[in-house]
């Protein structure tokens, strides 16, 4: 219930206008990104920006609340290879700080290529994460249809992959909530066609496609009229709702949080009451860049042989960094 969330989220898009198309809003990796909170009193209809840099050096956040604590998700970006993965942080002080806890493990591992979290507490009480899984440790060879995977925890830090829910061309920021009747909604972003996917399930496990409608890194969320709520990236961060699942949606807000900077991103709603929640969502650090082999395991993937730093390949995926193009000998 949200997506680096994206990073995935990190995705750049590229606009031809401000008012048909998304503005691009994080031009960077992880590394340059922090999170920001907001805060809405009105059931989730309007936010002001109550807290900054709750999170440095991070992006796609997702807050959940498990076992009597709040807690949030995100994709670390500092320290390059070696601490690239879904970590997780404690909140505190109502929302507006945070203390490490460190990364999750899938199967015993970290997948320093799993990002994008997005999290939902079952009827069991477990904790299940869906995720993405891109190219950001090695160089992108090909582009190919790609899929949304999700795991199971009772502790929150230690997963169970349980496989595959969705498969599509190049998706990203997953986000996963469950409605008033009793089934399970699915966003998923597709960033180089600027479409959303919505997918329905009554068990959580066997998606299928209901609609797909134009825009960019969702967060689903349900307002206090009961209402399934949709926040998105454009222009500003943008709120939908519907009234029949999920089949069709209504704009509400164009301008969702006061006072948020300029191309925030990968929203993520944590609802504390009725009518109160705290929206966490990513914002770029003016002047920052990243390298297209800060995350990579092999820092010279990119080198080809008898040029001068030529670059081979993509850079990793969603990185919004490409590398030079290739020089000819």
């Amino acid at each position: 219930m949200k997506a680096i969330l994206v990073i995935s989220s990190l995705i750049v898009f590229t606009a031809t206008s401000l008012i048909s198309q998304p503005k691009p809003a994080l031009h960077s990796g992880p590394n340059c990104h922090n999170v920001n909170a907001a805060k809405s009193v009105d059931g989730g209809k309007s936010y002001k920006q109550i807290a900054k840099n709750v999170l440095k050096s991070a992006s796609v956040p997702d807050a959940v609340h498990f076992r009597g604590k709040d807690f949030i998700y995100y994709v670390n970006g500092s320290g390059g290879y070696n601490k690239h993965s879904i970590f997780v942080s404690q909140l505190r002080n109502g929302g507006k700080s945070s203390k490490l806890i460190g990364p999750v493990k899938i199967d015993g591992k970290i997948i320093r290529d799993a990002v994008d979290p997005d999290l939902i507490l079952m009827p069991n009480g477990k904790l299940r994460l869906f995720y993405y899984v891109g190219y950001f440790t090695s160089p992108m060879q090909n582009s190919k249809r790609n899929k949304i995977y999700s795991a199971i925890s009772t502790d929150g830090i230690n997963f169970k992959s349980e496989g595959a829910m969705v498969a599509l061309d190049d998706p990203t920021d997953p986000s996963v909530t469950k409605i008033p009747n009793g089934n399970y909604l699915l966003a998923v972003p597709q960033g180089k066609k600027q479409k959303i996917t919505i997918y329905s399930s009554s068990t959580g496990y066997n998606f299928k496609k209901i609609k797909t409608i134009k825009g960019g890194i969702p967060e689903l969320s349900i307002g206090s009229n009961g209402q399934v709520q949709l926040l998105y990236q454009d222009k500003d961060l943008i709120l939908k709702e519907s009234t029949n699942g999920g089949k069709s949606w209504k704009t509400k807000s164009k301008k969702l949080v006061s006072g948020a900077p300029p191309g925030s991103n990968s929203p993520s709603v944590l609802l504390t009451s009725d009518k109160n929640r705290i929206m966490y969502y990513a914002w770029g650090k003016k002047g920052c860049t990243t390298s297209p082999t800060e995350f990579l395991k092999d820092k010279n993937a990119f080198i080809g042989n008898g040029s001068n730093n030529s670059a081979m390949g993509e850079p990793p995926l969603g990185h919004g960094v490409k590398p030079k193009d290739k020089k000819k000998n």
